[in-house]
């Protein structure tokens, strides 16, 4: 079985910038949660007044995409009926990566998943029953994690990209590993680090559609050429 490895780059997930920790709008909320500022994970929808001082901000503060990237990428049958031949990183936009156990059973409830990240970027690393769920991997680049894998394997997706045909695409890719990098960012374009990883950007559609809506078409077409 070839390995699928899936990065969400550049997400949009991070703990509070330092130097918001101090505005009022973040105290309030923090104090709200019964939790420090700095240890609260950065969200538009309660810290979008705070965020016009912060740069990239448009691309920033949408712990939502993760969120249904990966509901929709675990709860896949193409992770579901092969998880060992899965790999799941989530790089951050402050060039964080966390790894994900294809058979992590994630929060569906937003609000806990919140509060699960929120323990990971404190703790380091989530396990169950000594099996590890999610850790940050440190001291480690991604290309490091994906190097044994050739640039032409490596697909960027992005409304930029060429445009190709699904499932078609994947047929000549049936029986090779793949890395699938997917943007898990609101706006704005991928971070140079991301764009050096491949040298093959690839579009689905002419426009530009959600990040889970990519994910989902991309993880479908893998496993359909598989078959």
């Amino acid at each position: 079985m070839p390995k699928t490895t899936i990065l969400l780059v550049d997400s949009s997930i991070e703990l509070m910038p330092s130097n918001l920790t101090n505005n009022e709008i973040i105290k309030r909320h923090a104090k709200k949660r019964g939790k420090q500022p700095s240890t609260v994970i950065l969200d538009s929808s309660y810290h979008h007044k705070a965020m016009v001082k912060i740069p990239d901000s448009k691309k920033r503060g949408r712990p939502d995409i993760l969120h249904f990237c990966l509901q929709n990428l675990i709860g896949s049958p193409l992770v579901r009926s092969n998880p060992g031949s899965i790999e799941i990183y989530v790089h951050t936009i402050n060039n964080q990566i966390l790894k994900i156990n294809p058979e992590t059973r994630l929060p569906k409830n937003f609000n806990r998943f919140i509060g699960l990240m929120e323990q990971v970027f404190s703790k380091k690393v989530i396990k169950s029953n000594e099996k590890t769920l999610i850790e940050m991997i440190e001291n480690t680049s991604i290309e490091e994690l994906i190097g044994d894998i050739p640039k032409e394997n490596r697909l960027i997706f992005s409304s930029k990209g060429s445009l190709i045909k699904l499932p078609e695409y994947f047929i000549d890719y049936a029986k090779k590993d793949l890395v699938l990098i997917i943007g898990a960012f609101p706006h704005g374009s991928f971070s140079e680090k991301i764009l050096r990883t491949s040298n093959k950007i690839l579009s689905i559609y002419p426009q530009s559609i959600e990040a889970w809506v990519v994910l989902n078409r991309v993880i479908f077409s893998r496993e359909i050429a598989m078959l």
